[in-house]
């Protein structure tokens, strides 16, 4: 065997490889970077693909509930709109049964109200909870609301059935209200209410007349919330779509819309006693405690931290339809009904 031959064959080999790794290098590391630089769009794409549906996207009522086969209605489907509903007649285990469901998927949805046009039924019964104790469950049947109080406030809200976490603004309500219902028994209650509750109750009777609360909000919120109220119009594909409340029903509401947002009192820096004479030709009003929000857990506070009361200008009354307003403090929307 001749190994110089064998080395040299050897040397030729290697010097060939060498050769070939030399040419085959750069086409291999562009193939590399090609395939990174496509990996990298991809990853952009889908980054821009993502944030555009985040951007599209709006809050989400369940698609069902546990423990029953109704779902939240969505705006603009006719029950919504529809009057008269039917009254409650037969307090059986039925309806009974249906209550229960209502508070079941008021509470699955984290809302404190619950009206039955809001799951498709065109009945005068409404659920509510304004607290976080299952005491303060109301069935709420027939209802009626005998007296307004002539003071409102002014808070924010918003509605399971219009996606509330895109659709809120500002509603008035009367500060009280006295009532007539019947209970889940069918036995007549009369109660006077007040603060947070009274908001609760007037916002779902409003739903039994075919009221949202959008159609109670200012010019400057209805525009703002335009988008997602469309959004949900373009979801609706049926034919029966009712956009607008009955013209009567609307007229008739109390207390009326805001006609522009409301804005807070410019305060002064003179403090009032309660015994001092005032010259002064503007209105002087006691500043109110802020109070949670429209779905906060019925507005619980802790503590007795007193205000003084202060001399107050309101700012241009003429704007709204009542000026005697009380205003609630700014408030953090979570509005769930």
């Amino acid at each position: 065997m001749n190994f110089q031959s064998i080395s040299s064959n050897n040397a030729t080999m290697l010097l060939i490889k060498l050769h070939v790794l030399a040419i085959l290098a750069p086409l291999a590391e562009s193939l590399l970077q090609y395939q990174r630089l496509n990996l990298n769009n991809k990853s952009i794409n889908n980054h821009h693909h993502h944030q555009h549906n985040h951007d599209l996207q709006m809050r989400l009522n369940p698609t069902s509930y546990k423990g029953t086969s109704y779902i939240i209605t969505e705006f603009p489907r006719p029950s919504l709109r529809r009057t008269p509903n039917a009254p409650i007649a037969e307090f059986d285990e039925d309806f009974s049964s249906k209550t229960q469901s209502m508070l079941s998927i008021m509470y699955q949805s984290k809302g404190v109200g619950l009206a039955a046009p809001q799951i498709g039924l065109n009945e005068l019964v409404f659920v509510y909870n304004p607290s976080d104790s299952k005491d303060m469950e109301r069935v709420v049947c027939n209802p009626s609301i005998t007296k307004f109080s002539e003071d409102v406030i002014v808070e924010e809200e918003g509605c399971l059935s219009l996606r509330s976490d895109e659709c809120a603004g500002q509603v008035a309500r009367a500060e009280w209200i006295e009532t007539e219902y019947q209970n889940e028994l069918g036995q007549k209650v009369r109660r006077r209410l007040k603060g947070f509750e009274a908001r609760v109750f007037q916002h779902e009777y409003d739903h039994l007349k075919g009221i949202l609360c959008y159609d109670r909000f200012p010019p400057e919120d209805r525009e703002a919330v335009q988008e997602g109220i469309d959004r949900l119009l373009g979801l609706y594909t049926e034919e029966d779509a009712l956009i607008d409340p009955d013209v009567d029903e609307a007229k008739a509401a109390m207390p009326r819309p805001l006609s522009a947002r409301w804005m807070p009192p410019l305060e002064t820096n003179d403090d009032v006693s309660e015994g001092d004479d005032d010259d002064d030709d503007d209105d002087v009003v006691a500043v109110p405690k802020k109070q949670s929000g429209f779905g906060m857990g019925g507005g619980k506070k802790t503590g007795k931290n007193k205000e003084k009361k202060k001399k107050v200008k309101v700012r241009n009354a003429a704007r709204s339809d009542n000026p005697k307003f009380k205003s609630s403090g700014k408030t953090k929307y979570a509005s769930r009904k």
